[in-house]
């Protein structure tokens, strides 16, 4: 998100100058030769920022977290299992984690947030086929869950069998049931119907954002 951030950046400010030079008689060529070569450092700058970022593995499952949250006092149901492996996953122990929501499972087979949790504890594992059989299951139990919906997104969009249509099919109901406000699906949208960067991508990006987000 921090590359979209600095792209969109990159691309008001172009979008800002361009306006700004077409009303003046006279353009100020070494003035503009400077703009260019400061927005081609912020360029590299953003690439890199992406390429760091891509790289940085993820640690959740592999250090011990520090948490607020407490374990239930006992273990009998169905939720204190449930209860019990959030509380492991706030700290880390991400097998435990899973073996907590199988436990909480196969008590009660009908809670789909079981479900999208095992699989969203499997994701940070990156054990994505197993994943993604966990949020299909949560979604047959609940078509509209906006989580799960989500989290099987993203795995079509970058992680295991791979299907953009897929992906943009679960990002446009979440919008279609939750709009747009206070998440990142917008910017997954885009990249899923997008393969690839190229100047038509970067140009459209803060329209498609703009307009994901003001439709609802």
């Amino acid at each position: 998100m921090k590359f979209l951030v600095i792209l969109f950046f990159i691309v008001a400010l172009c979008a800002g100058l361009y306006i700004f030079f077409i009303h003046l008689k006279k353009i100020n060529w070494k003035t503009v030769g400077i703009i260019a070569v400061f927005g081609a450092v912020l360029v590299v700058l953003a690439a890199i920022l992406a390429y760091k970022s891509a790289k940085v593995p993820d640690t959740w499952c592999t250090t011990t977290q520090n948490t607020t949250s407490y374990p239930p006092a006992e273990l009998k149901s169905s939720m204190d299992y449930f209860e019990k492996g959030n509380y492991d996953y706030d700290t880390g122990n991400c097998k435990q984690a899973i073996a907590d929501y199988t436990k909480s499972i196969e008590l009660n087979s009908k809670y789909p947030q079981a479900f999208n949790n095992r699989a969203y504890t499997e994701m940070r594992m990156q054990n994505y086929k197993d994943a993604l059989a966990d949020l299909n299951k949560a979604l047959a139990l609940n078509p509209n869950y906006i989580n799960a919906l989500m989290n099987r997104g993203d795995i079509h969009n970058y992680y295991f069998e791979v299907d953009k249509n897929a992906a943009i099919t679960d990002y446009n109901k979440i919008i279609s049931l939750a709009g747009t406000k206070g998440t990142s699906v917008c910017g997954h949208l885009f990249l899923a119907k997008h393969n690839g960067w190229n100047l038509g991508t970067v140009l459209d990006m803060p329209f498609a954002l703009f307009s994901c987000r003001n439709q609802y």
